[in-house]
């Protein structure tokens, strides 16, 4: 009776502070070749007559230009991913996109946005990016973002698997039309390419496999 008992309360303590668990996220960019040979599955794309909201354990989604992308993940793992048009018919249906998403993902503790360009003819980019932030950073204890690619030719593709709590992203940019391709394969090129960058505490930033400390760029890391 005394080994059930320990058993019991065992059980009891581990239960209840496992409901307090604070998963802690990998972001890593890697290079286009490396991305392409990804095995991936569940695609996330941003059309209107196409789910642009999927809960799944693992899901991608490419082509992020002044669109909102990312995801959002709960302490028991469950995670949804989202990829939102910068477009005049998601402003006016804003604030069903942020319900649809917080309903398949119930108190999510951590999240990822990447997204949003400056482009004159593209009146809705910046505004969008800018309301998911703030509701994130409201509703979300830990939100890393990646905001704004700086070049008009820019853009991000993602890949999250929620057995190894990893965002996986590959961006590229060209600095002028014509001009050559960058990829992001160190910590100068990622600072090039996003206006702000910001890691949420315990979330850990890997470039092409080296991992980025603090000490090397303490004002992206929010500690």
């Amino acid at each position: 009776m005394k080994i059930l008992a320990k058993i019991f309360m065992f059980d009891f303590y581990f239960n209840m502070n496992n409901t307090n668990i604070s998963f802690k996220s990998n972001i890593r960019f890697i290079d286009r070749n490396t991305y392409n040979k990804l095995k991936k599955v569940n695609y996330i794309t941003f059309w209107h007559d196409a789910p642009n909201i999927l809960k799944a354990k693992e899901f991608y989604s490419e082509g992020i230009k002044t669109c909102t992308a990312g995801g959002v993940i709960n302490s028991q793992q469950e995670a949804a991913g989202f990829h939102i048009l910068d477009d005049k018919i998601n402003k006016k249906n804003f604030n069903t996109i942020i319900t649809s998403l917080f309903e398949s993902i119930k108190k999510p503790n951590r999240a990822l946005l990447i997204g949003s360009k400056e482009l004159k003819d593209d009146v809705y980019s910046i505004e969008q990016f800018k309301k998911f932030k703030q509701i994130f950073q409201k509703k979300i204890k830990n939100v890393s973002f990646f905001e704004q690619h700086m070049f008009e030719n820019s853009q991000t593709h993602y890949h999250y698997d929620s057995r190894t709590d990893t965002w996986t992203l590959f961006s590229e940019y060209q600095k002028k039309p014509n001009g050559n391709h960058f990829q992001i394969k160190n910590l100068n090129r990622l600072k090039e390419c996003f206006k702000n960058i910001s890691i949420a505490e315990g979330d850990k930033l890997f470039i092409c496999n080296k991992e980025i400390t603090t000490k090397e760029a303490p004002e992206i890391f929010n500690n």
